[in-house]
């Protein structure tokens, strides 16, 4: 199918990508130890053999400056270039009641930027780019932006509540994409959508918000990490709904940047267990080569992943001029986001 896009139309494109992978690491056999689980549940059903995990001194937003770093350097720009600075993480900030895109900012040297958070999940890299992208089209002043994904999602893990054994592969990581206002390369096409509000309440850390808050007593110790609401419900309304709403965001997300699924080139996601990726890929009508799984050496970075997984592949070699990469996204559950992009 031929793109809809205007050859005279403004773009964003991403000029710059980096990363931060911290040293540490926990193994399969090590969460079966400590779990009871069995350890092929992790090697062969969820597909992980070891996750990264940051060290006592590693934070959020530490390592989203040193991923942040590598972007600039690969966009070949200065820091004081940036206009703006979003940050989207999933889980803990370095602490609460904090800004940690004002400390990236600082710490990067971006004082003339702008810099706030963005919360979705797992969708925060897809959505930190449709929205920065469209802040440095609505404004004939800026040129740059820089988005952030920082998690250190490994502290929310509790081995002993197998009822939570889906967030295990809970790793901890860093990434940054520079977006550069008419770029012609890699450039922003299009995005898509959906979330399911009925969800929100199935998959939570308790302890912390205002319902149960840190200046109290929470229940137990347990209520500090990650708690799945009714898992066996949860999974009977996942089997309904969760590849239909990722296959729509996909679908849509094509749709409005003139393409459809046979043009794609590449599709990187956020990391699920394999049977997910399979099925996705399946309905898709795509081939292994044409993601990245990424699941088995580093975990799952929350929105992390995506951006990780298309930083790999151009590291690899794997993209070429007028491939179309889509990156897709599913957070907890309740929301689920894809954006498209053309390699020129």
């Amino acid at each position: 199918m031929v793109s809809s896009q205007g050859s005279c139309k403004t773009t964003v494109g991403i000029s710059g990508l980096g990363y931060y992978i911290p040293k540490g690491t926990i193994t399969s056999r090590e969460m079966a130890q400590w779990s009871g689980i069995p350890e092929s549940v992790f090697s062969e059903k969820i597909g992980i053999e070891k996750k990264h995990v940051a060290g006592a001194d590693e934070h959020p937003a530490e390592m989203g400056v040193l991923a942040a770093r590598r972007a600039l350097n690969d966009a070949g720009i200065t820091a004081d270039e940036i206009d703006i600075v979003a940050y989207g993480g999933l889980g803990f900030y370095d602490y609460n009641f904090w800004s940690p895109a004002a400390k990236i900012q600082d710490g990067i040297g971006a004082h003339r930027a702008y810099a706030f958070e963005l919360r979705n999940g797992c969708n925060g890299g897809n959505l930190g780019i449709t929205v920065c992208k469209e802040l440095l089209l609505g404004d004939p002043d800026k040129k740059y932006a820089l988005v952030v994904c920082s998690d250190k999602l490994s502290l929310a893990v509790n081995y002993a509540d197998t009822t939570a054994v889906s967030a295990f592969s809970f790793a901890d990581g860093a990434v940054a994409a520079v977006l550069k206002k008419d770029h012609p390369a890699n450039q922003i096409l299009s995005y898509a959508s959906i979330s399911d509000g009925s969800l929100a309440d199935y998959v939570k850390v308790p302890c912390g918000g205002t319902k149960l808050p840190l200046t109290g007593a929470c229940p137990t110790r347990e209520d500090c990490y990650l708690r799945v609401k009714d898992p066996e419900a949860l999974d009977a309304i996942f089997s309904r709904t969760y590849l239909k709403n990722y296959l729509r965001v996909i679908h849509d997300a094509l749709k409005s940047s003139g393409f459809a699924v046979e043009d794609i080139d590449y599709i990187f996601t956020n990391q699920v267990k394999r049977s997910i990726t399979d099925k996705l890929l399946g309905e898709l009508g795509l081939q292994e080569a044409q993601t990245l799984r990424t699941m088995k050496e580093y975990g799952h970075m929350g929105p992390v992943d995506t951006l990780f997984c298309l930083a790999l592949a151009q590291e690899e070699g794997r993209i070429k001029p007028g491939d179309l990469v889509v990156l897709a996204g599913s957070a907890i559950g309740f929301t689920w986001a894809a954006t498209v992009l053309k390699y020129r």
